[in-house]
């Protein structure tokens, strides 16, 4: 994943914003952990932070558009990311918490803020669960792996609960 540290031990009391074009910041995240995502509208991050007496608040927008594969058909669903987000960001103790989650971290007597970490959480926060290409989506077909979006298949499709076929042989008599 892209680290994009910033220093933020002298940033002013009304805050400072920084913007991120560069989609290095997205792409080396989804080479590094195999993600089949592309860009098709440049993805956009600001945020705006501001110093507190414990901490930094940090306030973000992504905006973009990304190809990422459909849930159903694997053809390409295009995902408009327009998040916002307010993160706080608490300033790391004398026994600060490896584990806590957090993107601040003292370097002698530097405060640094991981923006790389922090914008690739709230982008991954902003993608569906379960991306389509189109709200009525077909899928592909359970039989032959056809995409039923670009045209019906003949393949007979078994109805019914798989775990259930056995009783199909069932054969039920009646006596008179």
């Amino acid at each position: 994943m892209s680290r994009v540290m910033l220093n933020v031990t002298d940033i002013p009391a009304e805050g400072r914003e920084f913007v991120f074009e560069d989609p290095g910041v997205w792409t080396a995240a989804w080479k590094e952990f195999s993600l089949p995502y592309t860009m098709r509208e440049p993805l956009r991050a600001e945020l705006r932070i501001v110093p507190e007496k414990d901490g930094f608040l940090v306030r973000g927008r992504i905006d973009g558009v990304v190809a990422v594969p459909c849930s159903r058909c694997a053809e390409d669903a295009l995902v408009r990311i327009a998040a916002r987000f307010d993160d706080f960001e608490d300033k790391p103790g004398e026994q600060a918490d490896p584990l806590d989650g957090g993107h601040l971290a003292a370097r002698g007597k530097t405060l640094e803020l991981d923006a790389g970490g922090l914008l690739w959480e709230h982008f991954e926060l902003a993608m569906p669960v379960k991306p389509l290409c189109a709200p009525d989506c077909a899928g592909l077909c359970p039989v032959c792996g056809g995409n039923q979006n670009v045209a019906g298949c003949a393949c007979k499709s078994k109805t019914g609960d798989p775990r259930l076929a056995i009783l199909s042989n069932l054969k039920i008599e009646r006596k008179k």
